[in-house]
């Protein structure tokens, strides 16, 4: 049984990776908000405002009520304790995470960082910024089953996950650093979820 686990190199370089990622958007956002992050945000946020209605379901998948609906998908297609573990493990410790994050970093939301003119009244005003828990959560879910999924379902995982991140900056609850961070951390979590209880080969093969 042992052999038909693997431990693949690729989750160590996928955790090596999004810690750097995380390591460098933790320095800039630290700084506050460089001028190229702004025009990012204000290119993206400036959609038509019903748009903000349509993304509120998909952006759900960012929520604390995603990792137990993941951990269930997760169950039904492998059968296996792992990613329907790895989903609940990473998704809600990322989502307690980014909340350290945040109290660590102190960088605001859009409304706060780039001024009220700059955003939607729509748009989330409290809390902070940086990470964004959404997008940690669905970057989190999305790297746990994905070895498990077949080709097009993980291609559709990851979709959502982005879906997820970019939503976030649209409807001006975070600015783009903050969504990058997240999925980085998301995926630093759940890489080191491969990591400590590696992945069936047959999953992997399929």
């Amino acid at each position: 049984m042992q052999r038909s686990i693997v431990r693949s190199r690729r989750w160590l370089l996928s955790a090596a990776a999004s810690a750097a990622v995380l390591a460098g958007t933790s320095a800039v956002a630290a700084n506050g908000v460089p001028s190229w992050e702004s025009e990012v945000f204000r290119t993206l946020h400036e959609v038509p405002r019903s748009t903000d209605y349509v993304l509120w379901l998909p952006m759900q998948l960012g929520s604390a009520w995603a990792p137990p609906v993941v951990a269930l998908v997760g169950w039904r297609v492998s059968r296996s304790w792992r990613p329907a573990a790895g989903a609940l493990v990473a998704g809600w410790g990322g989502w307690w995470l980014a909340k350290a994050m945040k109290a660590g970093i102190e960088r605001g939301r859009p409304s706060a960082e780039l001024g009220d003119q700059a955003v939607r009244s729509t748009a989330v005003t409290e809390g902070l910024g940086f990470v964004s828990g959404h997008a940690t959560v669905a970057f989190a879910c999305a790297a746990v089953i994905s070895p498990y999924l077949p080709a097009r379902w993980k291609t559709l995982a990851w979709a959502l996950a982005t879906t997820v991140a970019l939503s976030r900056v649209v409807v001006g609850a975070h600015l783009p650093l903050d969504v990058v961070g997240g999925a980085a951390l998301g995926i630093l979590l759940a890489s080191l979820w491969h990591l400590a209880v590696g992945v069936p080969k047959r999953s992997i093969a399929r």
